[in-house]
């Protein structure tokens, strides 16, 4: 399933041409005012392809969306349209989670083929290189397969059709096409800056599953790492720290390696939530967002969703855990029983948006301590937006938040902006 993106080649989408400025707070004609939002245009659809994000990129002054239509770009101060930028081929199938040094990239193709890259100009959309890459057609009826894509500072990694290569972001020049050791596959691969890591099944060569790290640069190996035999749903859940994480039923283990390659922990968990947020039903792979968040030597995770009893709604906790040591250090249920996004972590702790019920229960943006997991409320957002942040990716600017939904599964906006310091 790695790497593969099963997307369901239906017409529509929310139109690039269509999806215009958004509908600020308080005006017909899209002023922002601290607050303002893009309907999704497909948000009555049961086909949640059709409303697929495959980025949402946060740049100074714009938010960024990317989806199968073309890539599109808001001011942040008023919701207005930036700039748009129609997909080079039939359809948009991919791009890179973030930018670097105000770059992006993106895959395109036919409605059978995702077999192009792309440069993408994050301050003005234009397309500034293409190039073919490998790709695999689907066996399935009116589907696509799809690239994995990812991040390694200047650097692209992509794999598709068995084959994982790095081009330079400026250029889409190909640094390196990735040798692998004899016997073996990939069963997961992240990357980071720092480094690409790879997780191989070497089953069938008799060495169980090994952990190998390339250089993003050349893709040169660096060092290896022995894990033994691999549990079917294991991961790589981070590329730096490199964190491998297996499913042993209802618990999961976490090994935790150092940049050479020794073992710094081990520990096992309760039963955590490792659901990908950018998936929908019929779309199986995609470089998957889960809900995780890193920061020195501490790990964010959140408990497996349960029902809140008495409402039409699911919670969660974070749970925080020392990378040295393997040892949680503490758990918290924020601030009101609902699910938790991990916006990011620092030095004082998780930033976390706890998503409300546009029902019930207005979102919050809310900090959790580093020492304690102790909730505080930051800012609140209108009850309107609840649910929307759900599967989304969350960014949060000097009280700022930024809400890209990945689809319309629990949202519907493709975008969302609040001041909570003006709400």
């Amino acid at each position: 399933m790695l790497g593969l993106v099963v997307l369901l080649a239906v017409g529509g989408g929310t139109a690039w041409f269509v999806a215009g400025s958004g509908t600020g707070s308080g005006t017909a004609s899209g002023g922002g005012e601290g607050e303002w939002s893009v309907p999704l245009a497909s948000a009555d659809s049961m086909d949640f392809t059709q409303g697929l994000a495959f980025a949402g990129w946060l740049t100074d002054k714009t938010v960024i969306r990317v989806q199968r239509d073309g890539v599109l770009a808001y001011d942040l101060t008023s919701g207005k349209r930036a700039w748009g930028a129609p997909s080079p081929g039939d359809q948009l199938c991919g791009a890179t989670a973030d930018l670097a040094n105000g770059k992006g990239a993106v895959a395109y193709g036919s409605d059978q083929l995702c077999d192009h890259l792309a440069g993408v100009e994050a301050a003005t959309g234009k397309i500034t290189w293409k190039i073919k890459i490998p790709a695999e057609k689907s066996r399935v009826a009116n589907s696509l397969t799809v690239p994995q894509i990812m991040n390694a500072g200047d650097v692209v990694v992509v794999y598709a059709d068995d084959v994982l290569s790095g081009y330079r972001l400026s250029n889409g020049a190909k640094q390196w096409t990735a040798r692998l050791p004899e016997g073996c596959h990939i069963k997961d691969v992240n990357a980071a800056a720092a480094q690409v890591a790879l997780l191989l099944d070497c089953t069938f060569e008799g060495s169980g599953g090994l952990v190998q790290v390339l250089d993003p640069k050349s893709g040169a190996p660096r060092w290896r790492y022995k894990m033994g035999d691999l549990s079917l749903m294991s991961l790589m859940l981070s590329a730096d720290p490199l964190i491998v994480r297996q499913e042993d039923g209802d618990k999961s283990s976490f090994t935790v390696l150092d940049d050479r390659g020794g073992k710094v922990s081990e520990f096992t968990t309760g039963k955590v939530d490792m659901l990908a947020m950018n998936t929908v039903a019929f779309v199986d792979g995609m470089f998957e967002q889960r809900r995780y968040a890193v920061h020195g030597d501490r790990l964010y995770l959140t408990t497996f969703p349960e029902n809140v009893p008495g409402k039409a709604r699911s919670g969660d906790k974070a749970l925080a855990f020392d990378l040295k040591t393997g040892k949680q250090v503490w758990e918290s249920s924020g601030t009101q029983p609902t699910m938790l996004n991990l916006v990011r972590a620092d030095d004082h702790g998780l930033l976390a948006l706890e998503v409300g019920d546009w029902r019930d229960l207005p979102p919050r943006l809310v900090r959790l301590d580093a020492a304690t997991g102790k909730a505080a409320k930051v800012g609140e957002l209108p009850q309107k937006y609840g649910t929307d942040g759900d599967r989304a990716r969350a960014f949060e600017r000097n009280g700022a938040v930024v809400i890209v939904p990945w689809t319309s599964v629990t949202a519907k906006h493709a975008v969302v902006y609040v001041d909570t310091k003006e709400s």
